[in-house]
């Protein structure tokens, strides 16, 4: 066996002995302990950090929009997730706002609560993701013929317009303008977080090993 696939599988056994800890810990704690928390915003930051690595490390661009593109994907299942008997009250000062459903309602009833309300609200997490890689292709287009600093300061300058845009008082009938968006639902436990992380930084590692990985790689080494 190489010292390559030696490496390999040291590293699986450490990540799945994390996984089965995390999983262990939010099934012993209730969802509202410290622990949990902790555990679920790791989740998103690790994401967040992977993402980061895929692009400023794979690829050697340097790029400072990754929060604009969250921002996208937060709205985006905060707007179409929100239910619907509580929309007068998210949207008081925008006479209940534009959007007037809910996926997760939508879905429930087809499937049933448990059921259907989980499955909505991974279809309004995917959703979220389509725009935000939508609007990342259409930025990349211009954008990515830059180089250096000036990528960076375009990418920044991006996130900094989305952040204006989105609290914005004339789109605040999606948007909430200023206002926060709640009531959206979410996980209790940190467990759907874990794999929901698991299986998208799984991917990236896919992806890195892929044919466009490679390709990655070779305009890291000469763009």
């Amino acid at each position: 066996m190489t010292n390559s696939k030696k490496k390999t599988i040291f590293v699986a056994l450490v990540l799945a002995v994390l996984l089965a800890a995390c999983i262990v810990v939010d099934l012993t704690l209730p969802s509202y302990h410290i622990a949990v928390t902790v555990i679920k915003k790791a989740t998103v930051y690790a994401l967040v950090a992977v993402s980061m690595n895929l692009l400023n490390g794979f690829t050697g661009l340097f790029s400072l929009g990754q929060a604009g593109f969250m921002l996208i994907g937060a709205y985006a299942y905060s707007i179409f997730a929100i239910p619907a008997d509580q929309h007068q009250a998210v949207y008081q000062y925008f006479d209940g706002g534009a959007i007037q459903f809910s996926l997760p309602e939508i879905v429930s009833g087809v499937l049933g609560d448990t059921v259907g309300t989980v499955l909505g609200m991974l279809l309004a997490l995917l959703v979220g993701g389509i725009l935000a890689a939508l609007m990342a292709y259409l930025i990349g287009l211009p954008v990515l013929r830059l180089k250096s600093d000036y990528l960076a300061i375009a990418t920044l300058g991006f996130a900094e317009i989305l952040r204006a845009f989105f609290q914005w008082n004339a789109l605040g009938p999606i948007t909430n303008g200023s206002n926060l968006l709640k009531s959206y639902p979410t996980f209790s436990h940190a467990t759907p977080y874990v794999l929901l992380a698991g299986l998208m930084i799984a991917m990236i590692v896919l992806l890195i090993n892929s044919t466009y990985g490679r390709a990655f790689k070779a305009i890291r080494d000469d763009e």
